[in-house]
């Protein structure tokens, strides 16, 4: 089975080269299990060209899609834990890798509202939403969504990817376990932001609705 690696840079002094060089190494140590072959694409657009990356790899047919940003230091069976879940839920699920800085959880799994969960140690838990800096996605999750793009798309309150999966009834599980590590700080939306005044927030809220209403409308034409 094929798995195609998508590893997305945020800025030229980021950790790309680190990152490449780990996710070699675990594809290096599976290399005796033969079920699987992988390929490794970079992305270099940051978010907005993780879906022009997933449209080129996806020419090759692979099975399954690994996102991760390249400033995570992904744990060292990252990729195997990834792997064994997918076969547990028979490759119909997308799994994603809890982040965590300093102990902090910082992406992963969330409720419906935004609110990241917490992973189990052990075995992976429903999730509802969730974030695409570490994600595993088969090709069973783009199949059943009526457009396979909307998988990137956002939730119009921006709490995150999953939506149209779950509207397809796509499963969405939280990894066991700490994934990676990050330096990064969490990401947070002008309109969540409440070190900005309310104006300023308002304003963002109205116009993350805007878009998102736009985006709705060109998919359905």
């Amino acid at each position: 089975m094929k798995v195609a690696i998508i590893i997305t840079t945020k800025n030229e002094n980021d950790k790309a080269a680190t990152c490449l060089e780990e996710c070699q190494r675990q594809i290096d140590s599976l290399a005796s299990d033969e079920k699987y072959s992988f390929s490794i694409f970079m992305n270099t657009q940051g978010s907005m060209g993780i879906e022009s990356t997933w449209s080129h790899a996806s020419k090759e047919q692979f099975e399954f899609y690994i996102f991760t940003d390249s400033d995570l230091s992904l744990m060292e069976n990252a990729i195997a834990i990834f792997l064994e879940n997918s076969e547990f839920l028979r490759h119909k699920a997308i799994i994603v890798g809890s982040v965590a800085r300093e102990g902090e959880l910082i992406f992963g799994g969330r409720t419906r509202r935004g609110r990241l969960i917490e992973p189990d140690p052990v075995i992976p838990v429903p999730c509802h939403l969730f974030d695409l800096n570490l994600a595993f996605v088969p090709e069973y999750a783009f199949s059943k969504v009526a457009n396979p793009s909307d998988i990137f798309h956002r939730s119009i309150l921006d709490y995150g990817y999953g939506e149209r999966a779950a509207k397809a009834d796509v499963a969405r599980v939280l990894a066991p376990g700490i994934l990676a590590e990050t330096a990064r700080q969490a990401e947070v939306p002008d309109w969540k932001n409440y070190e900005l005044s309310f104006w300023r927030r308002s304003s963002s809220f109205l116009v993350n609705i805007v878009k998102k209403i736009i985006m709705a409308v060109r998919a359905s034409i």
